[in-house]
């Protein structure tokens, strides 16, 4: 019995402290496409991932500041730096002041990235990733802009060379278990069962 519940005690501990991504998809009706993942490195630490999906190829730069190429809102406005950048990002394309996007118009974002050059000249396909710091972030701390429904924006063009600006709305699952979690939740399941029937086999 001690062995029984000292697997539920470990499995358990290590269980809890298990991280899990937060995932929006592209929802709003007539803007396309991308995918925004945020991965909890740490507290503090929120790796974020766009994805260009569904069409659309390219990541751009074309109504100069009020397209950001990518753009975020955190709720109350902390302080946070941006690592790990992805290229060909750089530095430079860094905006941690606030922009009001227009055509069309998708709200005030705290925190943007705008793609390299003008226009299309330097576009690329990502992804687009980077870390967030900030003191006890999380990834229920994003949040939608000022003024709209949208968590996300970016800069697009698809195939046919047609640009704009894109959303993503409040269209987020719950937090999806990393497979290892699921493989250990599993594998303690695994040594109860174990436990239970050699228990069972010393009884008869």
């Amino acid at each position: 019995m001690r062995k029984f519940a000292c697997l539920i005690f470990v499995g358990l501990g290590v269980l809890m402290p298990a991280k899990a991504d937060l995932i929006f998809t592209g929802s709003q009706a007539g803007m396309c496409c991308f995918d925004v993942t945020l991965h909890q490195v740490s507290v503090g630490d929120i790796m974020v991932t766009a994805t260009l999906t569904d069409g659309a190829q390219w990541f751009v730069d074309t109504g100069s500041g009020n397209h950001p190429g990518f753009a975020f809102n955190i709720s109350g406005d902390p302080s946070i730096n941006i690592t790990n950048l992805s290229t060909p990002w750089g530095s430079g394309d860094v905006h941690l002041t606030k922009v009001d996007t227009n055509g069309p118009s998708l709200g005030t974002f705290d925190y943007y990235i705008d793609n390299p050059g003008n226009g299309a000249s330097l576009h690329n396909a990502g992804p687009l990733s980077f870390d967030v710091i900030g003191a006890g972030l999380l990834v229920t701390d994003f949040t939608t802009a000022a003024g709209s429904s949208d968590y996300f924006v970016a800069d697009i063009m698809n195939a046919a060379g047609e640009t704009g600006l894109s959303g993503i709305t409040a269209n987020a699952p719950g937090p999806i278990p990393e497979p290892a979690s699921i493989l250990l939740f599993a594998t303690v399941g695994l040594g109860l069962v174990v436990t239970q029937r050699r228990r069972l086999g010393k009884l008869f």
